[in-house]
């Protein structure tokens, strides 16, 4: 591990780029791995469930304080099983189709280096102060 992201916190850390591929950071957050591009810096973790888990990051391409924050959702084995698949594809759906300040849109889906890497799922979003629950 290269270097720790909060002193006082160890859920967020930046490790080696050795086998990262050009213009990509990887991050370790809550036990899972993070491949982003070099342009976000994960300031927190904001959650984690059973299917990813989501952390806030800043856009350091956008120099507006107020629009550079946004949340990225990792979801990991996306495509492992018929259901998996089926219900991140709902939960795509949903997002991308409700117009409503309640529920989330999506502003990006990240590229996979490739076809035969692509396990995991990458959803750009706006950071929310608090969810539903």
């Amino acid at each position: 591990m290269v270097q720790a992201k909060d002193a006082a916190s160890k859920q967020v850390q930046q490790i080696g780029e050795e086998n990262t591929a050009a213009g990509t950071r990887q991050w370790k957050v809550l036990g899972s791995r993070f491949e982003l591009p070099t342009k976000f810096e994960i300031i927190d973790p904001v959650g984690s469930g059973a299917y990813g888990v989501v952390v806030a990051v800043k856009d350091t391409t956008i120099e507006d304080e107020n629009s550079n924050l946004m949340a990225i959702k990792k979801i990991e084995k996306a495509f492992e099983h018929k259901v998996f698949t089926l219900r991140t594809l709902r939960e795509l759906k949903i997002m991308r189709l409700l117009n409503h300040e309640n529920v989330l849109s999506i502003k990006s889906i990240l590229q996979p280096r490739s076809l035969q890497e692509f396990n995991e799922l990458y959803v750009v979003t706006d950071l929310m102060e608090t969810d539903l629950a």
